[in-house]
């Protein structure tokens, strides 16, 4: 599904964050969204799924979503795997999402609280979550937020080989860390 955006404004006070700003996803496209801090990235990426309403402008209704926030936001004392199990599985589906974050983090981590890990384990559950979510478009606000760069490079190859070929918008302040990986850059 293409993500058509127009004339999208918003403003906090006085303080205007966008005004008629358009934007264009075009279905299974590679995106990442590059701003000086406070310009608007983490609105846009709320706006889009509905967290936040915009002042005016049109933004495409029934998109399916998956996000990594800023924050992680786990679900406390559940371990690793719940995580996944939360957005789309059940029970049986255990062993699937083991294999699956196994690509992100060490074997020994899988069936942890949540709680016990580290930062950047946290940030990699969160990424895997979002993977593993039904969605057509997945939006990562800053995903690489306290990964140093091998793991950053390790993550986001991780990223690429499970999108599925859904769009992706990511947005950043390391984009010189990821300038080996095919997104067409935009600018807000």
């Amino acid at each position: 599904m293409e993500i058509i955006v127009r004339k999208l404004s918003h403003s906090f006070g006085e303080k205007q964050i966008f005004e008629n700003f358009e934007l264009r996803l075009r279905e299974g496209g590679i995106y990442g969204l590059t701003a000086p801090s406070g310009r608007g990235k983490t609105t846009l990426l709320r706006i889009l799924m509905g967290l936040q309403k915009p002042d005016s402008g049109t933004i495409p209704q029934g998109v399916r979503y998956s996000a990594v926030f800023q924050t992680d936001h786990l679900l406390p004392g559940r371990t690793t795997v719940d995580q996944l199990l939360f957005v789309r599985g059940s029970r049986r589906d255990r062993d699937a999402a083991a294999r699956f974050l196994s690509g992100l983090l060490p074997e020994d981590s899988l069936y942890q609280s949540v709680g016990e890990l580290s930062g950047g384990m946290q940030r990699r559950v969160a990424i895997a979550r979002a993977l593993w979510a039904d969605s057509e478009c997945l939006l990562m606000d800053e995903p690489f937020t306290g990964l140093d760069e091998e793991t950053l490079r390790l993550t986001a190859d991780f990223i690429f080989a499970h999108r599925q070929g859904r769009t992706l918008l990511l947005s950043t302040h390391q984009k010189e860390l990821l300038s080996g990986y095919p997104f067409a850059w935009l600018t807000l």
